[in-house]
């Protein structure tokens, strides 16, 4: 995984001691983060490979080396949080990177525990092990968190050390002893809120939502340790989740017909999920939420939402929302369109053809189906439209294989060459025939399976949009738009998606960028141009949401 991390053996060691690793950390190019910590990774690297004893000297060197670098991990983390539509070579340089520092460090400590595991009575480091064993059960949380960025599943054998390390912490009693693991922590911390941080976040890494709401639950889980803690004993009255430390997963909801073994753990929820509703009612009355402990970048409505789901996955069994449409197996192909911009011009296109308004004349019933089933103009049809002094035009679609559907969703297994670019809230249009008009989608859960495959859960939206064109409505004197249709819109034009509902509301899908409430569009509908004004959002993703609208005039 690691492999663009030369090491240069011929060079002397900067770890070799505390010292030297002092003064080779000043050396590091400042002005380059993601180079510095690549050094420092492929010193980490050389660090684990050397060998040499677990002495309280180079524990001292890895503990220093890893203070020193934390800031530029937190700012390499935040470029990558805040890029989510980075190209995806430079989304996995950059992902490599962070999750190969949190690796490296994690692997470090866990090999001193280990060795003093193995000899405790001869060991130098017995003082340092409580914060190491703080240390290393982040670490793992981290490594953990990264992963569920990719939407990638953790190993049985990566839990099982994360597992076998907190019981550790049990076995020597000071899993509940509080200490800054880091000089830059704002408040202390234990091993065993270390540990329960990572259980509760593990089944909101199911594939739901995107790297950065996990993180931003994550944050909030920092301030929201002391309400929850880890019990040997059950109690069927609190009880909902456990885990199995022998066993190599994360948290699971207890069954009724589960027996209790004294392996298991037990974690009472009810404290978070009160917090989680005063804090709903703070917020409603007017609460700021940095004061509630949800950070700078928590937004109103959208955070709701996200405490609602959270709520939700921490939830007793029957208090939690399940899917109301079950979905079967199903096979066949369909075609998909990603992103609105090129959907809307795939409908645009679609349109002009059958309603016969390009260049020439009306393409045959014949031609429009070649189009809509191959996605673009075969050999045939260029030869017929070239006859009427028309164009062709690139109408190209992806072909996705079936895997099970419902009334309100698709379900789609992918292999992971052919699925680079999906992510959680993807906007899509798919069709499972092509003589019928495009469902628009978005893309809700994404899960890794067997082989490097990805399954994709898809929301479908019952209705079929209309395509429309919106421009910013401004009263100005050289502004004016023409209402037979034979003039366009002379600025600033964009497409979006409507549904119109009399009874459900209207709804639009547009650029996020150009969404503001309240602000007024005229829009070009195949009605005519009218002005709406919009309302409340009500979904958004990536580039695109969808808000409510009602027409002024």
């Amino acid at each position: 995984m690691f492999g663009f991390f030369k090491r240069k053996k011929s060079e002397e060691d900067p770890l070799s001691d505390l010292k030297t690793v002092s003064r080779w950390m000043q050396e590091l190019p400042a002005g380059d983060i993601y180079t510095a910590q690549e050094q420092v990774v492929q010193s980490l690297i050389q660090f684990n490979h050397a060998g040499l004893p677990m002495s309280k000297d180079r524990l001292q060197v890895l503990m220093h080396l890893d203070n020193q670098a934390r800031d530029m991990q937190y700012s390499l983390c935040l470029q990558y949080l805040r890029n989510p539509r980075m190209s995806k070579v430079i989304e996995s340089r950059l992902w490599t990177a962070i999750h190969a520092f949190y690796w490296e460090v994690t692997r470090g400590y866990h090999t001193f525990i280990m060795d003093f595991v193995g000899n405790p009575g001869g060991s130098k480091i017995q003082s340092a092990i409580p914060q190491i064993a703080g240390r290393a059960l982040r670490g793992f949380a981290d490594v953990f968190k990264w992963r569920y960025f990719r939407y990638e599943k953790v190993e049985e054998k990566l839990w099982q050390r994360f597992h076998n390390l907190y019981r550790i912490c049990e076995f020597d009693g000071f899993q509940n002893n509080r200490m800054k693991m880091y000089s830059s922590d704002s408040k202390p911390s234990s091993c065993m809120e270390e540990y329960v941080q990572a259980l509760l976040l593990s089944p909101l890494g199911a594939g739901s939502l995107t790297p950065k709401q996990i993180e931003m639950i994550d944050h909030w889980l920092d301030n929201w340790m002391e309400m929850t803690k880890l019990e040997n004993t059950y109690d069927e009255s609190r009880h909902f989740f456990f885990i199995d430390t022998e066993k190599g997963h994360g948290l699971k909801r207890i069954r009724s017909s589960a027996p209790v073994v004294n392996s298991f753990r037990f974690i009472d929820t009810e404290p978070l999920q009160e917090h989680i509703k005063q804090t709903e009612l703070a917020l409603k009355s007017g609460t700021l939420p940095p004061s509630l402990g949800l950070g700078e970048d928590f937004r109103l409505p959208d955070g709701y939402d996200l405490l609602t789901h959270a709520a939700n996955e921490w939830a007793a069994s029957n208090e939690r929302e399940r899917r109301t449409n079950n979905r079967e197996p199903t096979q066949g192909r369909c075609e998909v369109v990603r992103d609105l911009n090129i959907i809307c011009k795939r409908i645009e296109s679609e349109l002009e053809i059958t309603s016969g308004t390009t260049p020439g004349q009306k393409l045959s019933t014949e031609e429009i189906l070649d189009i809509k089933l191959y996605g673009f103009v075969t050999e045939r049809t260029k030869s017929a439209i070239s006859q009427r002094g028309q164009g062709s035009r690139d109408l190209s679609a992806e072909q996705w294989p079936l895997f099970d559907r419902s009334d309100s969703g698709l379900g789609i297994v992918l292999k992971g060459e052919e699925s680079e670019w999906v992510k959680v809230g993807k906007l899509l249009a798919i069709r499972l025939d092509p003589t019928h008009a495009w469902q628009i989608g978005v893309i809700r859960r994404i899960t890794r399976m067997h082989d490097d495959m990805r399954k994709i859960g898809v929301q479908t939206l019952a209705k079929t949009p209309t395509l429309v064109q919106l421009e910013v409505h401004e009263i100005s004197a050289g502004l004016s738009f023409s209402v037979d249709g034979n003039q366009n819109f002379q600025q600033n034009i964009s497409y979006a998606l409507i549904f119109p509902d009399p009874q459900e509301g209207n709804l639009i899908i547009m650029e996020s960028a150009r969404y503001a409430h309240g602000r007024p569009f005229n829009m070009r509908d195949p009605d005519g141009i009218r002005m709406i004004r919009l309302e409340s959002v009500r979904d958004k993703g990536d580039g695109w949401l969808m808000a409510t609208y009602v027409q002024v005039s």
